[in-house]
């Protein structure tokens, strides 16, 4: 079965390994200097629940090349997803089974932008992975398990049979969706909070004012994807909280943090300016969502969306 994954960061590069120590024919897709460093010294994880692994697959920045493909893995930022849509499109026929592996709940609707009849499965991660310098992986914590659903089953049954491993609890669900969102408005607040305050969770934590912002983020959230008609749970944002609050290492910050504290606008408006926008549009009161984008689009020097 050829495999190719596009998107070697933390979760992409954990999703590699997996596949790499239990399948022959992947292929990792990378550019400049990622491309180099797998090359040179390979794809290497450092994990704290699964150990120590180097793995030298091949590595190509160019994926029309390889033809057509049986599973396609994607692990990459929004941003960058319809970009990889396009450069795979030769490795694409009407067998290929695509599943992306990201954060945010619009992903989706982009994949079937460019492939609408592509056997597409959707995932959820749960997971603490980044890339080092030398762009060798890191995995902290003892966890790393995965949701899988797809109408498609016997595509969902494909990409479990591949990832079911260890070092990865993988589970096919009937309600993805509600998956998706429930770690969605996690990272609503995770993600904007700790980047609006360029620190940790206990950063966070440690001050109830913003303890208290984080419990609204939420709520903010859920009151959003409710208003969408995604069946979620009126207690969603205390279970949650509640969840966060229970965390014993709080020593941990995100992604979009590390993008903002670098001056990149990373996943902004996946983790914030579409709970701003989709609720201008369905009339919904967000302040405190509307007042953490605004800020963190200022960090990075970037437009303020126009009043309509």
């Amino acid at each position: 079965m050829k495999i190719l994954i596009s998107g070697i960061g933390g979760i992409g590069g954990y999703i590699a390994s997996i596949l790499c120590a239990n399948h022959k024919q992947v292929t990792l897709v990378a550019r400049t200097k990622r491309k180099d460093a797998l090359q040179c010294a390979g794809l290497q994880l450092h994990s704290e629940l699964w150990g120590e692994h180097t793995y030298h697959p091949p590595v190509t920045d160019t994926p029309s090349h390889l033809g057509i493909q049986d599973v396609i893995f994607i692990c990459v930022k929004n941003p960058s997803l319809p970009e990889v849509l396009q450069a795979i499109k030769d490795c694409v026929d009407d067998h290929t089974i695509i599943c992306c592996i990201m954060n945010g709940v619009t992903y989706p609707d982009v994949v079937r932008t460019y492939y609408p009849q592509v056997r597409f499965v959707p995932s959820c991660i749960y997971i603490t992975s980044s890339y080092q310098e030398d762009y060798s992986i890191l995995q902290t914590g003892n966890y790393a398990r995965i949701f899988l659903g797809s109408p498609d089953t016997e595509a969902a049954q494909v990409v479990s049979s591949l990832l079911s491993h260890e070092g990865l609890q993988c589970r096919i669900t009937t309600t993805i969706q509600q998956e998706m969102w429930h770690k969605y408005i996690l990272n609503c607040a995770y993600n904007v909070s700790t980047a609006y305050y360029k620190g940790t969770v206990a950063d966070v934590w440690n001050d109830d004012s913003r303890k208290s912002e984080f419990y609204t983020l939420l709520e903010e959230a859920t009151a959003v994807g409710r208003a969408l008609r995604i069946p979620l749970d009126e207690q969603l944002p205390q279970l949650i909280y509640t969840r966060t609050d229970k965390q014993k290492n709080k020593d941990v910050t995100s992604s979009l943090a590390r993008d903002i504290q670098q001056g990149k606008k990373g996943e902004l408006e996946t983790f914030s300016g579409f709970i701003v926008h989709t609720a201008a549009t369905l009339h919904i009161p967000v302040p405190c969502s509307q007042k953490y984008y605004q800020t963190l689009l200022r960090a990075v020097n970037a437009p303020l969306p126009q009043e309509k």
